[in-house]
């Protein structure tokens, strides 16, 4: 986890890595919470992920 401060207002804000192995599996964790995989490889979630974001911006065009 990334503690960054805003140089303006002095929020702090946390930034986690979205990837998480778990018993040789990977998944990956939405802003929303919601856990997703498992995936064989980080890079397999990542591309996962990818398709993801493209799906929630698909919603709002």
């Amino acid at each position: 986890m990334v503690r960054k401060t805003d140089g303006e207002d002095e929020k702090v804000h946390f930034q986690m890595d979205r990837f998480i192995q778990q018993n040789g599996e990977w998944y990956y964790v939405t802003r929303e919470g919601e856990e997703r995989g498992p995936f064989e490889d980080k890079a397999d979630a990542a591309g996962d992920l990818i398709l993801y974001l493209r799906e929630l911006c698909n919603k709002f065009e």
